[in-house]
């Protein structure tokens, strides 16, 4: 409960940190508490940036604070979708009630916003009893309407064809600006 990297492997018993883990984990401890309230990350592809980033830290935060608002970003939908899946697999494991047992999503699939139901969808879904959320977006998609406490972007450019084209980097750019940013506030990480 008081260490992001001691979560993970307790929530993930096939886990094995190896140094550049660790050393992500502390930067991510140091935003969890509040030294460091923008942090970017760059790893090659496959060193587990992610894992830590964008799975285990978005259930390990609606843990310490179930009211806590987070967007998570990707170049695609789908992408952003499946962490948002895999965030919820994790609050739904048999360990995670364990650590943290006040946070807990609806059981049910729920779409739309029926009276006294919590979303739970591959786009959003909501913390039962709190005003915590995950809502997950494509780089480019709406976020209209959502008060980020937290954004994270993960994989924001899908290859290097897109990486390199000026057209791309603009559009994102123009996104990031006038969509995400709008949706932080001065507390906002």
């Amino acid at each position: 409960k008081r260490e992001l990297l001691a979560f993970v492997e307790f929530t993930k018993k096939d886990y094995e940190a190896n140094w550049h883990h660790r050393l992500l984990c502390e930067y991510l401890q140091a935003f969890i508490e509040g030294q460091i309230k923008k942090l970017m990350v760059w790893m090659p592809p496959q060193y587990g940036k992610s894992e830590l980033t964008s799975r285990r830290l978005p259930s390990y935060l609606l843990g310490h604070d179930p009211n806590l608002k987070i967007a998570i970003c990707s170049y695609s939908a789908d992408l952003a979708s499946s962490f948002n899946r895999d965030v919820k697999r994790i609050i739904q494991g048999e360990t995670y009630p364990l650590v943290f047992p006040n946070t807990r999503l609806s059981e049910k699939n729920v779409k739309s916003s029926a009276k006294g139901a919590y979303l739970n969808n591959s786009d959003i879904f909501e913390v039962v009893g709190y005003e915590g959320s995950l809502k997950s977006v494509g780089v480019g998609g709406p976020l209209s309407g959502f008060r980020a406490d937290i954004l994270l972007i993960d994989d924001p450019v899908k290859d290097e064809v897109e990486g390199d084209s000026l057209t791309d980097q603009e559009k994102k750019w123009g996104w990031y600006m006038k969509v995400a940013r709008a949706r932080l506030h001065k507390d906002s990480k």
